[in-house]
């Protein structure tokens, strides 16, 4: 009978009567190690079974935290410390890094790795497969969602803050200037100057000049109010 295949991964399925075997089951092997969800940023011993202190990490690709895919090249061999459990992580910009236990810090998390005095006993595959959406998380995934925590938008070149919400607070701050409340609530000038507004004040001179007086206090007036409403449309500065 003629070998049937899945229909997802097209993986190879022989017919009970059929021989050779290896063949087909090896093929599927390669298939299945090829695949990302399987193979990728995979963490293994250099040696089967393991007879150094040694592993080795795939090649992969991964998002991160800004969104952006990052590459990471692989390495074999890793060299880890005898008769220990280390933990196995790649930093937001693709560097492997290893400690005692994951940081709290923003990291791809790739296995544990537990040690003998001369060789690696075993290996728990720390990798996460599957990620939560919806409202609640700890970050903005589309419209409606809301951040309950500090917010701060930083530079990616030069790391300085250029905006910051603490929601729980009530701070804001903009290009790196301290976060602060919202300006309480300043009155409309209530002007009853007879003068005509523009966009300049015009020089008083040695000749006293009612009208010219007016019409700059009706415009020094205009521009504040101006500004208050500004502000107050904002939400900068309390209605």
């Amino acid at each position: 009978m003629p070998t049937t295949y899945t229909p997802n991964a097209q993986l190879q399925m022989p017919a009970t009567s059929d021989r050779n075997w290896d063949g087909p089951i090896n093929a599927n092997a390669q298939i299945l190690d090829g695949m990302t969800a399987i193979g990728g940023l995979a963490v293994t011993t250099t040696e089967t079974p393991s007879a150094t202190l040694q592993v080795a990490v795939s090649p992969g690709n991964f998002l991160n935290s800004t969104g952006v895919a990052v590459n990471y090249p692989g390495l074999s061999p890793y060299i880890v410390p005898p008769s220990s459990t280390l933990s196995l992580w790649l930093s937001d910009t693709g560097v492997l890094t290893s400690g005692s236990s994951f940081p709290s810090t923003i990291h791809l998390r790739l296995a544990q790795v537990v040690t003998g005095p001369t060789s690696v006993l075993q290996i728990v595959d720390e990798r996460i497969q599957c990620s939560v959406a919806g409202t609640g998380l700890g970050f903005v995934l589309k419209g409606g969602d809301v951040m309950t925590g500090p917010l701060t938008v930083a530079s990616p070149t030069t790391g300085a803050s250029q905006f910051f919400a603490d929601p729980i607070q009530g701070l804001i701050g903009f290009f790196g200037a301290p976060p602060a409340s919202q300006a309480p609530s300043l009155n409309y000038l209530a002007s009853s100057s007879p003068g005509i507004a523009s966009d300049s004040l015009a020089d008083v001179g040695s000749t006293f000049s009612q009208n010219v007086l007016n019409n700059n206090f009706a415009s020094v007036a205009a521009k504040v109010d101006a500004l208050i409403a500004a502000l107050r449309r904002h939400g900068l500065m309390a209605s």
